[in-house]
């Protein structure tokens, strides 16, 4: 074999060697940073395996509530695919027997007026809550966009049948519409409503004590008004 082919052996592996060091000391940096973020606001957090050994939460609660805040971690893992990074705060409450319903954001409504005119402008208005549909990820419910607030301000509703009024308590709150004032429409979360309880989920994460705070503060806010 010759020389130079064992020289680039060698880096590659010494390479790999100094990525998965630089790795695990980043992970083990951001649990110290998430650990002292629940101690200043006496949050309990705890971190576990997710997608089969392939990623991880960090999860914080709340020793004297029933909400959770996980910051998810998916890797591709073994079949390929992409890597995911999400936010989730969740409460049992507000729970629906059957069905789901999702609050998204407020899309112009020049371009609501289009869900009406058929096919293509019913693809139109998709595209527009494209970011919506990106934070919601997979669920197993076929839902349908509620013509009825395509155009509210609050922001438009999808559902399975018989589910679209459970989003309208949240379509005035003020907390939200302060959020989405303040963030990059890719940072604002999903609203989700299912057999599980209330569930906000934000693409993105971040070790910000202030973002992880106000997410908090803005599921608690939406729970008031079940």
């Amino acid at each position: 074999m010759d020389n130079w082919f064992i020289l680039v052996l060698i880096a590659a592996s010494a390479l790999g060697t100094g990525l998965t060091i630089w790795a695990l000391r980043r992970h083990s940096e951001k649990q110290a940073d998430y650990a002292a973020i629940a101690q200043e606001f006496g949050w309990v957090f705890s971190n576990e395996p997710m997608g089969g050994g392939y990623g991880s939460a960090e999860t914080f609660t709340d020793p004297d509530d029933d909400w959770t805040l996980k910051v998810i971690f998916l890797a591709s893992g073994p079949d390929g695919g992409r890597s995911e990074r999400r936010m989730e705060w969740h409460t049992p409450q507000g729970a629906l027997t059957d069905g789901e319903a999702v609050l998204g954001m407020p899309i112009p409504e020049k371009t609501a007026a289009m869900l009406n005119s058929g096919t293509m402008g019913e693809q139109i208005v998709k595209a527009a809550l494209k970011g919506t549909f990106y934070a919601l990820g997979k669920t197993k419910f076929s839902l349908t966009i509620d013509t009825a607030t395509a155009g509210d301000p609050g922001g438009v509703v999808m559902s399975t049948p018989g589910q679209e009024g459970e989003m309208n308590a949240f379509r005035r709150n003020v907390t939200l519409t302060e959020y989405r004032a303040t963030h990059k429409s890719a940072d604002v979360p999903v609203i989700i409503r299912n057999d599980k309880g209330l569930t906000l989920r934000r693409p993105n994460t971040t070790t910000d004590p202030k973002e992880l705070k106000a997410l908090v503060e803005l599921g608690k806010d939406l729970r008031a008004d079940l």
